[in-house]
């Protein structure tokens, strides 16, 4: 898969640019000057018949059925991982009774980015947190995933080149009532050769209302977000998103 992603960011940018959504962070995503290295695409609605072609036709006539296949093969594991790592966390939660309706409110986006390598030490992507539920990553073999630990440190993620990590959104911080925290996160490159890797986002459909099941709400643990939409928040965090504000979710919705 990180073959043809290096053949699709070799298209003109013009060509790129045609990968477009009325949704806040869908489609294109590049040429910010603070952040030189980066640019991703998007496969929106990942699972719905006709989705990945029409994203394919943007840069093959024909919708190349061999990458539209290889698409849908590398995010249907990504996929079981997601729903794996939900189910442990609802069990361990003792919110089992939950599972049907949480993968239920699920829709699957697939992007594929590239970090070029631009000599010295540079961002690759700033510092934020996720906005959906849970984001599976695949990377080439190139680490560059960084964590902000609590006592303000920035903390590097490396794993191999099979494995994949798994960050927690602020959709699911709400859902769980704070139980999970969505990591501050970043990338940053460093070295001679570009990173390449694939995210799968599972997030609240635009009809979900997020908010914490009655279970984990009580005298200890009161209330800490207000229900609310994917798509309000997105555009909340579109309009702020250079100022690198670690709490967002807690300003958009906070109690």
């Amino acid at each position: 898969m990180f073959d043809v992603s290096k053949e699709i960011f070799e298209f003109p940018l013009e060509t790129k640019l045609k990968n477009v959504s009325n949704k806040p962070f869908y489609g294109y995503l590049g040429q910010f000057p603070n952040l030189p290295s980066y640019e991703s695409l998007c496969v929106p609605d990942v699972f719905i018949p006709g989705s990945v072609e029409n994203f394919a036709k943007i840069f093959w006539p024909d919708a190349n059925p061999d990458f539209c296949n290889l698409v849908h093969s590398c995010s249907k594991p990504l996929v079981k991982v997601d729903e794996i790592a939900k189910r442990m966390i609802l069990e361990s939660l003792e919110l089992q009774t939950y599972v049907d309706e949480l993968f239920g409110s699920t829709d699957y986006v697939f992007r594929l980015t590239r970090y070029k390598a631009i000599q010295g030490e540079n961002l690759g992507l700033a510092g934020h947190t996720d906005g959906n539920y849970l984001t599976i990553v695949s990377q080439n073999g190139i680490n560059g995933v960084q964590i902000l630990n609590k006592n303000e440190e920035w903390i590097d993620v490396n794993i191999s080149e099979n494995s994949c990590i798994v960050i927690v959104g602020d959709a699911l911080m709400a859902y769980t009532n704070g139980r999970l925290r969505s990591p501050y996160h970043r990338v940053a490159m460093v070295g001679n050769k570009d990173r390449f890797s694939l995210q799968l986002f599972s997030a609240p459909n635009v009809f979900y209302k997020i908010e914490a099941p009655k279970e984990l709400v009580d005298d200890e643990h009161p209330l800490l977000f207000k229900p609310y939409d994917l798509l309000g928040y997105a555009q909340y965090i579109a309009i702020r998103a250079n100022q690198g504000v670690p709490n967002v979710l807690k300003s958009f919705c906070g109690v």
